[in-house]
C-alpha cells in the first residue's frame, strides 16, 4: 500500500502451517490509520546463511555468487524478490523460492567474475560387468566410465568456496568423489579455492546398461566374445562355447546345403539346355556326332545331380541334427 509508514513496534509473529499453505499469527491486533502502511516484522530470529559460490556449465565459465540459507526456524518463509548486502554493502538481487521449515536453498544473486571455470570431458570404453543367461535370452550388464575434469582460477585475494553443480542425475552414478548434495537433477560437488590460485575438481561417473539378445539370434561371434570375458563364470563359459560350437556348425552345414542346392541348380539349368539342343540337332542330317557328345555329357551331368542329390539329403540330415542339439543347448542355458 503506498502512502507514509510509520515505525512499527510489533513483535514477530508466530507461524501455522495449513497443508501445503502457511500463515502467521501477531500476538496483539495491528492498526492502521487512513492513508498509511506499515512494515510488520513475522521473523526476527537469525538464521544461517553462508557464502558460496556456484557453478553450472549452461551459466559460461564465471560461477554465480551465491548464498546457502538454511532455514531453522518454525517458520515458513516465503519468496519473492530479495536484496542481498555483503558487509554492509550491496551484493545484489534475487528471487527466492518459499523456503520451509528446516529446509534450505542456494540463492545466487551476482556473477562472481574474479573465477573462472572450464571443464574437459573424457570417455572411456564400455566394460562388461555381469553375463547372466535364462529361458534362452543372455543377459549383459555393462557400464561406461566418464570423466569430467574442472579446472579452476581464483584471481581474488580472499579463499572461496564454489559449488559445482553437474546435471544428469537420472543418466550416470557418480563413482569419485562422494557428492555433497544431490538435488532432483543433478549432483552437487564442494571445492576449496585458495586466494589468488588454482584448483581442479575431477568427477568420475559411470552409465550402467543391461541388454538382452536372444540366443538364437546371436552370432557365434558375438557368443564367443562373451566367453572370453573373464566376468563369465566357468559354467557359464562351458555352457556358451556349447552353443557358440553348435551355431558355427549350423551355419557351415547350412553354407554347404545352399552351396550343394545351387550347383544342382546350375547342372539342372545344363541338362534342360542339353536336352533341347540335342531335339533340334536330332532333326537334322549329319549332325549325329554332335548329338553323341551332347548325349554323353547328358550322362555325365546326370551322374553329378544324383551325387549332389544324395549329398544334400546328408547335409540336411546332418543339419536338422545341429538344429535339434542346438535348440536343446540353448533351452538348457541357466547360469
Amino acid at each position: 500500500v503506498e502512502g507514509q509508514t510509520s515505525t512499527s513496534s510489533v513483535e514477530g509473529a508466530t507461524g501455522a502451517t495449513l497443508g501445503e499453505l502457511f500463515e502467521y499469527h501477531f500476538a496483539a491486533p495491528v492498526t492502521i490509520k487512513k492513508n498509511q502502511s506499515a512494515m510488520l516484522p513475522f521473523l526476527k530470529d537469525r538464521i544461517p546463511v553462508r557464502k558460496l559460490l556456484i557453478y553450472s556449465e549452461r551459466d559460461g565459465e564465471h560461477p554465480v555468487n551465491a548464498a546457502e540459507v538454511t532455514n531453522d526456524t518454525s517458520k515458513t518463509l516465503d519468496g519473492g524478490p530479495i536484496t542481498v548486502y555483503d558487509g554492509g554493502a550491496y551484493a545484489g538481487e534475487a528471487l527466492v523460492e518459499t523456503v520451509k521449515a528446516g529446509d534450505k536453498r542456494l540463492i545466487g544473486y551476482a556473477v562472481d567474475y574474479g573465477t573462472r571455470v572450464s571443464s574437459t570431458f573424457g570417455s572411456g570404453e564400455k566394460t562388461i560387468r555381469e553375463i547372466h543367461a535364462s529361458n534362452g535370452l543372455v543377459l549383459v550388464r555393462s557400464a561406461l566410465l566418464q570423466t569430467r575434469e574442472y579446472t579452476i582460477k581464483n584471481v581474488d585475494a580472499q579463499p572461496k568456496t564454489l559449488i559445482v553443480q553437474q546435471e544428469g542425475l537420472h543418466e550416470y552414478t557418480v563413482r569419485s568423489p562422494a557428492p555433497v548434495e544431490r538435488t532432483a537433477t543433478a549432483y552437487r560437488f564442494e571445492v576449496k579455492l585458495p586466494a589468488n590460485g588454482s584448483q581442479t575438481l575431477k568427477v568420475e561417473q559411470e552409465h550402467v546398461a543391461f541388454e538382452q539378445t536372444l540366443v538364437t539370434d546371436a552370432s557365434s561371434d558375438f557368443l564367443l566374445t562373451l566367453v572370453q570375458n573373464k566376468q563369465l563364470s566357468a559354467h557359464g563359459r562351458e555352457q556358451l562355447q556349447a552353443v557358440a560350437d553348435l551355431k558355427r556348425r549350423v551355419v557351415e552345414t547350412a553354407e554347404s546345403l545352399n552351396a550343394a542346392k545351387a550347383r544342382i541348380g546350375d547342372l539342372s539349368e545344363d541338362q534342360t539346355r542339353l536336352r533341347q539342343n540335342i531335339d533340334s540337332l536330332n532333326r537334322v542330317k549329319g549332325e549325329e556326332e554332335q548329338v553323341r557328345k551332347y548325349s554323353s555329357q547328358l550322362a555325365t551331368n546326370e551322374a553329378q545331380l544324383a551325387g549332389l542329390r544324395d549329398q544334400s539329403r546328408e547335409i540336411t540330415i546332418r543339419k536338422s541334427g545341429f538344429d535339434a542339439d542346438l535348440r536343446n543347448a540353448i533351452d538348457r542355458l541357466d547360469f
